[in-house]
């Protein structure tokens, strides 16, 4: 009994502090500073020419699981996706149509995220989340044109705040929790080859590239990655917190390329500063936009409070253990990448692997070797030598091509070698497994063989 008091006590004191009134300016800087690091990702995609490189170059793409159907939009119609977010991002920063400009976003985003396994980024993952879970909260209920007056109080729950705070702070602290492996703390790997790599860097290369240098990196990494979204939380440690952030995130931007994914964090760590401290921002920042100048507060009014409420209960449910499910595998997550994805695994690995294809007629017993170039990009060719489930989709690729060639089924088996992380290669699927007759799901995979 006396346990059960404790809880309802501490329920009835997390219920209201999550009930507590805040200002909406939190969520509109939250909408204009992800916007504008979007816009800039979006028109640096385009000039860089990568939806060439990436969506109109290869003759293959590799599809996620569960989303086969999702089809490629033929020649340069594909560019229309990416024309269509810059509007929505426009949209999204001055807060105009902005439920409709959020969903399209949403939509057009993770459309192009699917087309291809190969471009699968943590980042984009988290924005894909990010937009989701913006599509449900009122980000334009101030410092928006869709609101009545420009800068005019809004008063909204502490949840819709929190869920987002939730969501960076769990990328942060499942990163740190997969940084506890062998590979990471006790071999400094990869920093290990990453920092070595740098010794021509002037003044700094000699002591980058020294191997204590590694491992301090390594061990203070992890426990930065755990630490963050506690002393973000904390209104004492949050101003030192965010410096380490941006400090920690412009070595990671200058030592390794890792596209903008340092700009995103350091971007959607404010939303742990305080409503007051977003409202001086856009104040200072964005109050000349304003129209009239109404110091009435208003108060946003959910129509269905209980059910997004639950909405994002078991979203957050769902968020804890997408990053554990590696658990429920045997082997070495980072060998055999079951459990991989979404899981926050940040700069854990390096792998270089090498796998070619031998294709076998069932009735006569002839064998064709494939090599992955051949259909492949290179960018494809060494993304998919490491990751079982791209083989294994090759494979397929292979099977159908020959059986609609000559009439009947064959056989498929892949010839694969990984090293991972300055180990020593080893044979990486099983050589005796028709591929050809396996199928792609969450259950084990039994044909990766051990790195034991």
């Amino acid at each position: 009994m006396h346990w059960l008091n404790l809880y309802l006590s501490w329920y009835q004191k997390l219920t209201t502090k999550l009930n507590e009134p805040v200002d909406a300016a939190s969520l509109a800087f939250f909408r204009i500073v992800f916007g504008a690091i979007m816009l800039f990702s979006q028109l640096r995609f385009l000039w860089k020419g990568w939806v060439y490189l990436l969506y109109i170059k290869p003759k293959f793409f590799f599809k996620y699981w569960g989303f086969y159907w999702v089809q490629i939009l033929p020649g340069k119609l594909i560019y229309l996706p990416w024309i269509g977010m810059i509007i929505c991002l426009v949209l999204i920063i001055i807060g105009k149509y902005y439920r409709a400009a959020i969903i399209t976003f949403f939509i057009l985003f993770s459309y192009t995220e699917l087309l291809d396994l190969t471009n699968y980024l943590n980042h984009y993952y988290l924005i894909t989340l990010l937009s989701f879970i913006m599509i449900f909260l009122p980000m334009n209920a101030s410092f928006s044109l869709d609101a009545h007056r420009w800068k005019q109080p809004v008063i909204i729950p502490r949840w819709t705040l929190t869920i987002l705070r939730a969501q960076v702070g769990l990328v942060y602290f499942f990163a740190g929790i997969s940084k506890i492996k062998y590979d990471w703390l006790i071999r400094a790997e990869p920093l290990k080859i990453w920092l070595g790599a740098c010794q021509n860097i002037p003044v700094m290369g000699k002591w980058l590239s020294m191997p204590i240098t590694a491992y301090a990196f390594s061990w203070i990494g992890m426990l930065f990655d755990l630490t963050a979204p506690f002393l973000l939380l904390n209104k004492k440690t949050r101003p030192y917190e965010y410096v380490l952030i941006v400090v920690f995130h412009v070595m990671t931007l200058w030592l390794f390329y890792i596209g903008i994914f340092p700009l995103v964090m350091m971007g959607v760590a404010l939303v742990f500063f305080s409503p007051e401290w977003h409202r001086r921002i856009l104040d200072k920042y964005c109050g000349r936009l304003s129209s009239s100048n109404n110091d009435h507060t208003e108060v946003f009014l959910f129509k269905n409070k209980r059910g997004y409420k639950y909405l994002f209960g078991v979203y957050l449910l769902w968020q804890c253990i997408m990053p554990l499910r590696y658990l429920f595998y045997k082997g070495n997550v980072l060998w055999t990448e079951q459990g991989y994805r979404y899981s926050w695994n940040v700069m854990l690995i390096e792998k270089d692997g090498y796998v070619e294809f031998y294709v076998k007629d069932k009735i006569t017993g002839e064998r064709f070797i494939e090599y992955p170039k051949k259909h492949l990009t290179a960018l494809q060719e060494r993304m998919m030598s490491t990751q079982p489930d791209m083989i294994l989709q090759y494979a397929h690729f292979l099977a159908d091509g020959y059986r609609q060639k000559l009439g009947h089924p064959v056989a498929v088996y892949a010839d694969a070698y990984v090293s991972l992380n300055q180990k020593s290669g080893k044979t990486y699927i099983n050589p005796k497994t028709d591929l050809a007759e396996e199928t792609d799901s969450f259950a084990p995979k039994k044909w990766i063989l051990s790195d034991n």
